[in-house]
């Protein structure tokens, strides 16, 4: 079996870290007793009208996200014949995750007017994977595979 590099090693790393917080802020989209917040006003960022996508929490999509960057991950490192295709598609997914955080973000300071720091950390992280995903894309070229 393959071992990891660097950038797939911190691609897993924000993949996985990014489950555990859309995985929290989903449970709390459903029971807001649970969400706790030190910085911002998390209550106002996650009642707001932009924390659906037609019914669809917006912490679910980004567990989505995360969760296919980390099969896409465990399918390069299994099976190296699939390294090209999967992070391109990775990179291209958490390349969507950025641009969608952008909007989240702008969303946040200039129309909610409140800040989420769990929010804030999600975004971070997709941010983060975008640069390793982006790291794997040049790897990837520069190897022809």
């Amino acid at each position: 079996m393959n071992r990891l590099i660097g950038w797939q090693v911190a691609s897993l790393g924000c993949a996985v870290a990014g489950i555990v917080v859309s995985g929290y802020l989903n449970a709390a989209h459903w029971d807001r007793r649970a969400l706790v917040c030190g910085v911002g006003d998390c209550h106002a960022v996650q009642s707001s009208r932009y924390a659906e996508v037609n019914g669809i929490p917006v912490a679910l999509l980004g567990l989505g996200m995360y969760a296919v960057v980390v099969v896409l991950g465990l399918l390069r490192w299994r099976y190296p014949a699939w390294r090209a295709n999967a992070t391109i598609l990775a990179f291209a997914i958490s390349l969507a995750g950025v641009l969608y955080v952008a909007y989240l973000t702008y969303l946040e300071v200039f129309v909610i007017e409140a800040i989420c720091q769990w929010c804030v950390v999600s975004a971070l992280l997709t941010v983060g994977l975008l640069g390793a995903e982006g790291e794997g894309v040049r790897v990837v070229l520069r190897s022809g595979t």
